[in-house]
C-alpha cells in the first residue's frame, strides 16, 4: 500500500469492556498478519513505503514534540528503527520500546535495541516518560470501535512528562493513495480533542509529499 506506515504498536486503551477487548484482539491479529507478509530492510518489515518517508515521519515526531532528549517510550516500536534515529541525534536517551507483535520484538532485540518488550492486547504501557512517541500505530480502522485512537492518544499524554507525539494517516490523503481497511483521521477532530486535554498542542501537516500524513504533539 503506497506510503502507508506500519500499524506496529499496541493499539489499545486498557478498557475492560467486552466489545473493545474483542476489537483490540482483532486489530492485533490484523497487525500481525500485515507484518507476517513483509520482509527485507527494517523499514519495509515495519511497513513503511520507503526509508525516506520513514525518516520524514520520525523527523516530524521529534520536531513537533520539541524533543530534547530524555526518557522515551516508543509505543509500537516495530523493529526499533526509531531508537536508531534518536540515538543518531546525540542527545541523552533512555529508551523503552513496546510492541504487540512478538516478531517485531524479537527483531528489535536481535538488532541491539535496548529495553524492548511485548505488550499484549488489552494492556496499556505504564510508567512515566519525558516523551511518548507512537509512529504508525493507527494504520487500520476499526468499525467496532471507530474512535479507539482517542483513548490511546489520551493515555500517551497521561504518561508523558514533557510531550506525547503520534502520527496519523490524514483524511486529506488523495483517494488513489488510500486502502479500504485503513484509518484516515481528520486533523480538525484531533485539534479539538487536543484542545480538550491541554492548552499546548501542535499539528504538523506539512511534511508528507501529498499531504497524506500528519503528526500531533500534546505538551505538558
Amino acid at each position: 500500500m503506497p506510503d502507508s506506515p506500519d500499524h506496529d504498536g499496541p493499539d489499545h486503551d486498557g478498557a475492560d469492556h467486552d466489545g473493545p477487548d474483542r476489537a483490540r484482539t482483532g486489530r492485533a491479529e490484523t497487525i500481525a498478519a500485515f507484518h507476517a507478509g513483509l520482509d527485507g530492510p527494517s523499514w519495509r518489515v515495519a511497513g513503511w513505503g520507503s526509508a525516506e518517508l520513514q525518516r520524514a515521519r520520525f523527523d516530524a515526531l521529534t520536531r513537533t514534540a520539541d524533543y530534547a532528549g530524555g526518557t522515551v517510550l516508543d509505543w509500537g516500536c516495530g523493529p526499533g528503527d526509531l531508537f536508531f534515529h534518536l540515538r543518531a541525534m546525540h542527545l541523552p536517551l533512555d529508551y523503552t520500546g513496546v510492541d504487540l507483535d512478538p516478531r517485531m520484538v524479537a527483531l528489535a532485540e536481535s538488532r541491539g535495541v535496548p529495553e524492548v518488550s511485548l505488550l499484549p492486547p488489552g494492556q496499556a504501557p505504564g510508567g512515566r516518560y519525558d516523551f511518548v512517541f507512537a509512529s504508525g500505530i493507527f494504520q487500520f480502522a476499526d468499525p467496532a470501535d471507530p474512535l479507539y485512537y482517542l483513548s490511546i492518544l489520551e493515555h500517551a499524554y497521561d504518561i508523558s512528562r514533557r510531550a506525547a507525539a503520534v502520527t496519523f494517516l490524514s483524511a486529506q490523503r488523495p483517494p488513489e493513495a488510500r486502502a479500504a481497511d485503513e484509518l484516515y483521521a481528520d486533523p480538525a477532530v484531533l485539534a479539538r480533542f487536543a484542545a480538550a486535554l491541554t492548552t499546548r498542542w501542535r499539528i504538523d501537516h506539512s511534511y508528507h509529499p501529498d499531504g497524506g500524513d500528519f503528526t500531533i504533539a500534546l505538551f505538558r
